[in-house]
């Protein structure tokens, strides 16, 4: 019996030694990603707030008139 638990148990731990490599390396990979896709969301979130304020302020300096006279110019009162 000795001669059979020895061998089996160094087997046993080893196999567990590995399936915790595995398991680890596995958890690893999926932060990785995980870290990836957020800085990928933030970055398109920074991205777009910034071509909308390049738009708002396109609008505002390409008007460059006071909004009340833009108003009374398109009804036609100036």
């Amino acid at each position: 019996m000795d001669l059979i638990a020895g061998p089996l148990g160094a087997l046993g731990a080893a196999v567990v030694a590995a399936l915790a490599w595995f398991l680890d390396r596995r958890r690893q990979r999926s932060k990785g990603r995980s870290e990836g896709r957020t800085e990928a969301q933030t970055e398109a979130m920074k991205d777009a707030n910034e071509r909308v304020q390049k738009g708002r302020d396109a609008v505002r300096d390409g008007r460059g008139d006071d909004p009340a006279e833009r108003l009374r110019r398109n009804d036609g009162k100036l």
